[in-house]
């Protein structure tokens, strides 16, 4: 497998097909944890009489609040957090479902357009998708609590009245915890590729969840070697990525929140000369621009990363198959009724 070229072939995909820029926005939104910036968008008041707008003989006044207020405010809240919970879920199955079948689609047509690429999204493949994610993270979870309070139970020799036992469960919790990370991190790693090709045989081939697993397993011990030199050079593109966003994409965001979110806090302040009346006018802008700037930013290399994975899938499967069954389409092109 030519890695070099795919590698060539997926940064070209990224920059010509912008398509693909919108599913990797949404996925970079809902499966990097930012989307909670929109929040506290503009109801507020402010005393423009003068600056004594949140002075701290105004506090007390403000913990008066309605126990059965503060209940209703926190079970809100707690629905609210699992309502964004669900949304991100089914959006990150949607979207991903959406590029793989966008990159396939772009290497038997060479076009794309989002409406198709919504019709791969929204259909039983991206069910699929999310199946086999909960069949994978699922156990991971689990086994993590587990590994986790058995990290830390050397804590309780802390109940022990005595200065070595002390010392003994501290260093056992260290060492511990170190062996689990790096525990968790080689079983996360090895799993990577398989729930990589698993999605590819869900999307493209419209298997069932466990034949996925399996098959990708399979594919994954055969081809043992492309798929760990995939991932190597994946993980160096990975860390050459967080420098790219400490260089540029970090700055850009700080600037665009920067103006964004300064120009209408100092409008409120010269009205008002309230720094919490500023705070408040300008923090919600400034934190919605810096998200969208670092989810696009990174929308594009989770569409690349995509985009690489379905090329050296593609690529693996044609070499896997059979010399009498390399020229038939496998492309399953969905359809209407499906979306």
């Amino acid at each position: 497998m030519n890695h070099t070229d795919i590698i060539k072939q997926a940064l070209t995909m990224t920059w010509r097909y912008r398509a693909l820029w919108i599913f990797g926005f949404f996925l970079a939104l809902c499966g990097g944890g930012g989307g909670g910036g929109g929040n506290g968008g503009g109801n507020f008041n402010f005393n423009t009489g003068g600056g004594n707008f949140g002075q701290p003989g105004d506090l007390p006044s403000m913990l008066n609040i309605d126990p059965n207020l503060l209940i209703a405010g926190v079970i809100g809240l707690i629905c609210l957090v699992l309502l964004l919970i669900v949304v991100s879920v089914v959006v990150r199955a949607v979207t991903r479902a959406a590029l793989i079948g966008m990159v396939q689609q772009i290497t038997e047509t060479g076009a794309v357009t989002a409406a198709e690429g919504w019709r791969w999204g929204w259909s039983r493949r991206a069910w699929s998708v999310f199946l086999v994610s909960l069949v994978i993270d699922l156990p991971v979870f689990i086994g993590t609590i587990v590994l986790v309070l058995l990290a830390f139970s050397p804590l309780l020799l802390l109940l022990v009245d005595n200065t070595a036992a002390t010392v003994s469960g501290i260093m056992g919790t260290i060492v511990a915890c170190l062996c689990v990370g790096l525990l968790l991190f080689v079983v996360r790693l090895a799993l990577w590729p398989i729930q990589e090709l698993a999605w590819r045989q869900t999307v493209l081939e419209n298997k069932g969840v466990l034949t996925s697993l399996g098959d990708a397993f399979n594919l994954t011990k055969r081809r043992l070697k492309d798929v760990f030199v995939l991932c190597l050079l994946l993980v160096g593109i990975g860390i050459g990525w967080i420098f790219v966003v400490l260089l540029v994409i970090l700055p850009v965001a700080l600037i665009a929140a920067l103006i964004i979110g300064g120009i209408p806090a100092l409008l409120v302040y010269l009205f008002s000369n309230s720094w919490l009346g500023a705070a408040v006018a300008g923090g919600p802008l400034a934190v919605i621009a810096l998200v969208i700037v670092i989810s696009f930013g990174t929308g594009l290399y989770l569409v690349f990363q995509s985009a690489v994975w379905t090329l050296s899938y593609l690529q693996l499967t044609k070499a896997d198959i059979p010399p009498l069954a390399a020229g038939e389409d496998t492309l399953i092109t969905p359809s209407p009724s499906e979306a």
